[in-house]
Parts: structure tokens; C-alpha cells; sequence
């Protein structure tokens, strides 16, 4: 079930794809460009122009849970993040997002200081 493609993990980056699965519940991965506020909520953003970019946007009602469970939303920026919940469109794909159960902040790709391994050279490989 979960290698089918209707499960798969869709990425903030496609804008053109979410906008296609708007009344579908998904888990959308990306990396918030920015965190902004206004009527009421905070609103987590993938890309630069808000106008149009995946945004997760959360009621300022609902702001104490997150902070309850640890999770900081005005010190997202730069975070990768994975939200699951039903897509919606307005100015964009969004999720709105009303339990921090609804949110994981993910691991970078490379942990501090972590370098990428360099492939072996030809000459290190035993025979």
C-alpha cells in the first residue's frame, strides 16, 4: 500500500501538482523560505513569492499547542518540514494546520559539520 503512488510524499516545490490534488489529503515535504503573520495566523512558506508558493498556515488560536509540543513556528525558517492534512488553495496550495501532530520538523540532510563522503578512488578498492 504505502509504495503506491496515491501514498507518496509529494514535495512543496511542485506547486503545479498540489494545485492538482486541492480536496485531497496529502504529507507535502519542503523547506520554509519564510514565516509570516497577518489576519490572525502564521503562515509557513516554501518559496519567496507567498502569492503563489505552498504555504502551511495555522490560526494563532491554535499557536499554544505547537509551543506545548515544542515546536517553535516563528523559528521555522530554513527548517525542512513535513505537514500532512487536506490541500487547499488559496493564493497557492495550503494545509492548514490545527495540531502539532500535523508537523514534523525533519533532520537536515547533513548533520552539523558533517561533510559529504567522497566516492573511493579507483585505487582503493581491494581486489
Amino acid at each position: 500500500m504505502w509504495g503506491s503512488p496515491s501514498y507518496r510524499i509529494q514535495s512543496a516545490s511542485d506547486v503545479d501538482r498540489l494545485g492538482r490534488l486541492t480536496h485531497s489529503y496529502q504529507l507535502v515535504e519542503g523547506t520554509v523560505a519564510s514565516v509570516g503573520e497577518g489576519g490572525g495566523r502564521i503562515y509557513l512558506n516554501f518559496a519567496k513569492d507567498w502569492r503563489s508558493d505552498f504555504t502551511i498556515s495555522v490560526a494563532r488560536k491554535d499557536m499554544s499547542a505547537f509551543t506545548t509540543a515544542g515546536i517553535d513556528l516563528k523559528g521555522l525558517a530554513g527548517k525542512r518540514l513535513r505537514v500532512r492534512g487536506w490541500v487547499e488553495w488559496r493564493n497557492g496550495p495550503l494545509i492548514e494546520a490545527s495540531h502539532p501532530e500535523q508537523i514534523e520538523v525533519l533532520p537536515d540532510a547533513r548533520g552539523p559539520g558533517e561533510t559529504k563522503p567522497e566516492p573511493p578512488s579507483p585505487r582503493s578498492i581491494a581486489l
